[in-house]
């Protein structure tokens, strides 16, 4: 089934509020999203996995109007094809074996409030085709019924594949993508803002550090700070978060020192590209090194690989096939 998320309160205001934004590039988008908060415009977020999309869509909804209303996150990879239109769209009685009351969709649950669809570009085309009238219409109906429910909540969608490329290849409805990106905003990865590398790293020391009190450092060395910097991050915040947690938990004292660092981060040819070294690899040798080096730290688990890198397993596997891995 899918993984939907309600959030209310204070609790996720302050979780988006801690938007670390100090490169220029990020603070534009920042600004950008603080504008469109109150528009009932749709918005679309696209960028490489653990940019922050799912980050982003939470600022739109809670730094607007909409804060005392649900927020409704789909996880559309996680939800089997032949489930994903009862999911969203709810179904009636009867509708289906098994079926035995009827449910209101997510689109239904979301209310005035904000749905966040997550990876949009993983619907079968006929599907997309019942988004569309549901983001030109806001009515739906749901699996079985004839009724048409009537929408108010605000659509706001993401993608780390290329929408565009898939327009072309007609694998995506050219229509829903405009009606959808009426605001496209491109999150950048960590390597192309670089100034926010070691505020995040900072930020998610403290937040350790709060949730573990003393057993946690609270300050980098300098060497690891440098590392850290150097680094070109293809795993992006998710994964500077992951090394800041587990370098604090190697540490024994204070401060993280160089030496707690994993060695993805040290030994990495990552660090010759950010350093602008004559032999600096490309950025797909950078991803497929990443890959290669989670799919040994699992073992091979595609599962537990998938979740690290921050992808669905069908990426994982077109990751795979692309770079010849076996």
């Amino acid at each position: 089934m899918s993984e939907a998320t309600e959030t209310r309160g204070s609790a996720a205001r302050g979780f988006v509020g801690a938007f670390v934004a100090h490169d220029p590039k990020m603070m534009e988008i920042v600004t950008l999203l603080r504008r469109l908060a109150d528009a009932p415009t749709n918005v679309l977020l696209s960028g490489e996995s653990g940019t922050g999309k799912d980050l982003a869509a939470s600022a739109l909804h809670y730094w607007g109007r909409r804060s005392d209303q649900p927020f409704v996150k789909v996880d559309l990879p996680s939800i089997p094809g032949d489930l994903m239109e009862s999911e969203l769209f709810g179904y009636e009685r009867g509708a289906f074996t098994g079926a035995r009351d009827a449910k209101p969709g997510k689109l239904e649950l979301a209310g005035e409030g904000t749905i966040f669809l997550d990876q949009i570009g993983e619907p079968e085309p006929a599907l997309q085709a019942k988004l569309l009238r549901v983001v030109e219409d806001k009515t739906c109906e749901r699996v079985g019924g004839t009724e048409t429910v009537t929408l108010n909540a605000r659509i706001v969608a993401s993608s780390t594949a290329d929408l565009m490329e898939a327009v072309e290849r007609n694998s995506f409805r050219r229509d829903l993508f405009h009606r959808l990106s009426v605001f496209w905003i491109q999150l950048p990865p960590l390597r192309e803002r670089p100034e926010d590398i070691l505020p995040l790293a900072e930020y998610f020391l403290k937040r350790e550090g709060e949730r573990l009190f003393d057993q946690f450092p609270h300050e980098l060395s300098d060497a690891a700070r440098e590392a850290l910097r150097n680094y070109v991050w293809p795993g992006n915040v998710r994964e500077l978060k992951g090394v800041i947690e587990r370098a604090g938990l190697m540490a024994h004292g204070p401060r993280i020192e160089r030496e707690h660092l994993p060695s993805s981060v040290l030994d990495s040819p990552a660090v010759a590209f950010r350093l602008g070294s004559e032999d600096r690899p490309s950025l797909a040798e950078v991803e497929r090194d990443y890959i290669e080096r989670t799919l040994r730290y699992v073992r091979g688990n595609q599962t537990k690989a998938a979740k690290i890198l921050g992808i669905s397993r069908k990426a994982l596997w077109e990751k795979r096939r692309r770079y010849g891995m076996d």
